[in-house]
């Protein structure tokens, strides 16, 4: 029997008010390395969930004439989320999320009050601690998936963000992973620090004399970030032939999201966190 909800959830909320800024919401989500976060009104009620992806959506486009400060949860949040009751089973929870592709839960008890929370992560924990020897990678791994080069520039790879199921670009050279972009990654663009030395920089710094006032000027360009500068790289990647548990294992143990299948080098698939849910459905 498939382990209940209640085993994996996650009890210690993080929770914010409709009132409360997309920039407090969106410091939360840093301080705490989580992707979600459940809303409440001014009686802790739950109303809704806010996630990394409303975040990443306002940076792109959405209500740009505001800054994170002036926008307010109220704004841009789901309302009346799905939720689950604890006492249901992690199969349950798994189908609930891929049905409408979400990330995560509210879980509540038999009075609809908000008791914790179960998201992707913590069933790909399950996953790994339960379904061993159950599937091989090959036999779940994405074949399509979203894919760019170092020199893509942002706009382009947040439009495959959107159409990737996962959320996910492997970045690639020559067929062989070398990176990977998330939308978290976009969300909190402003936290990462510049590359050091070279052409990755996005700001330079110019020396030169003012021929005029006969002193030494300094200017700053400012350049549009490409796939290279926001990627993480050298990605952690699996076998094809490898136990669906063990990629589970890693994605829990390094907080990561996706893993490249590689075969003799060469990309030939992805493994996320949605080919595991889809796992513990058919476990």
């Amino acid at each position: 029997m498939p382990p209940r909800v209640s085993s994996y959830m996650t009890t210690s909320l993080i929770t914010v008010s409709v009132t409360d800024s997309l920039a407090h919401a969106r410091r939360l989500m840093l301080r705490y390395g989580v992707g979600r976060l459940p809303v409440v009104d001014e009686n802790e009620r739950l109303v809704g969930i806010l996630t990394v992806t409303d975040i990443t959506e306002i940076l792109s486009g959405k209500l740009t004439s505001k800054g994170l400060e002036e926008i307010l949860v109220k704004e841009v949040y789901t309302p009346d989320p799905i939720t689950i009751e604890q006492t249901r089973s992690i199969k349950s929870a798994a189908q609930l999320m891929l049905k409408y592709r979400i990330g995560g839960l509210p879980v509540v008890d038999y009075s609809r009050n908000l008791v914790g929370i179960i998201t992707r992560t913590d069933l790909v924990r399950a996953y790994s601690e339960r379904y061993k020897d159950e599937f091989k990678v090959a036999e779940l791994m994405r074949r399509e998936y979203a894919k760019a080069r170092r020199d893509h520039n942002l706009y382009y790879i947040l439009k495959l963000l959107s159409l990737d199921p996962a959320g996910k670009v492997i970045i690639e050279e020559d067929g062989r992973p070398v990176g990977v972009i998330a939308k978290r990654d976009l969300a909190f663009l402003a936290t990462i620090p510049l590359p050091k030395g070279g052409k990755k920089k996005r700001v330079y710094k110019i020396r030169e004399r003012d021929p005029i006032r006969d002193r030494v000027m300094t200017t700053r360009i400012y350049l549009a970030p490409i796939a290279e500068d926001v990627m993480t790289p050298n990605p952690i990647t699996i076998d094809p032939n490898e136990d669906l548990a063990k990629a589970a294992e890693i994605m829990v143990r390094e907080s990561i999201g996706v893993l490249p299948v590689v075969k003799e080098g060469t990309a030939v698939g992805v493994i996320s966190k949605i080919e595991i849910l889809k796992a513990i459905t058919m476990a």
